[in-house]
């Protein structure tokens, strides 16, 4: 059924794959890309052209690899409004954290996710059945308003807070720049914490980490370090 798919799919468009990879990890996105050439162009004689993930490549992306470490499924990702109605967002992670379905913004609840830790036959069984299923479903998308999406945000408040924290100001530094009580920066932290499903300083760090790759939070945490 799979191999019937793709080479309906081989002849359409351009007849080229076009795939675009979030990864910093040099050494797995390596082995990523032989995987991908190696189910692709060697099991189904389609041509593939990998590309790194950027607004320009996205729009035009068949299969999208982008990065997903903790938090960062419940925020919204701008950069995924611009793709193909039909394109396969398979989603890469770590740890033993499984990234929650019912938490995920609209634009991406038909992500696949695959754990940097699971072996190749599991990660190629994934890839696999997500681009069957995504094949498959195209034609029965439903339209989805960000207006309707159950994404989370940070508040005005909670972006002074964490922007210092990613700065590495203490407790007590934030208190006392935003002239507030230290309890209340710690209560803060801890719904930043718990809105996101972070467990650890570092699982709050590598999150803001991301948070700063979208624009529009960089942004605001320049303003909100500039302000004081």
């Amino acid at each position: 059924m799979f191999e019937e798919i793709a080479v309906v799919d081989s002849c359409w468009g351009s007849g080229m794959l076009k795939i675009v990879i979030d990864e910093q990890n040099a050494l797995y996105r390596h082995g990523l890309e032989m995987l991908l050439k190696q189910i692709f162009s060697a099991e189904m004689n389609v041509t593939v052209e990998i590309v790194t993930l950027n607004e320009t490549n996205i729009a035009t992306a068949d299969i999208i690899f982008k990065n997903y470490d903790v938090g960062v499924s419940c925020i919204c990702q701008p950069l995924l409004h611009t793709r193909r109605k039909n394109s396969l967002v398979i989603g890469l992670y770590e740890g033993s954290k499984n990234p929650r379905y019912a938490e995920l913004p609209l634009c991406i609840t038909d992500i696949a996710f695959v754990n940097r830790a699971e072996p190749v036959n599991k990660t190629k069984t994934t890839i696999m059945r997500g681009w069957e299923d995504c094949r498959a479903a195209q034609e029965q998308k439903k339209q989805w308003s960000c207006l309707d999406c159950r994404h989370r945000t940070l508040s005005p408040q909670q972006v002074k807070i964490a922007a210092h924290f990613y700065r590495g100001d203490t407790t007590e530094k934030i208190a006392s720049e935003l002239q507030i009580n230290p309890k209340t920066v710690g209560a803060h932290k801890r719904m930043i914490m718990t809105k996101f499903n972070l467990n650890t300083d570092f699982e709050l760090l590598t999150f803001l980490n991301n948070l700063l790759k979208e624009k529009r939070t960089l942004e605001l945490f320049n303003q909100s370090l500039e302000a004081n």
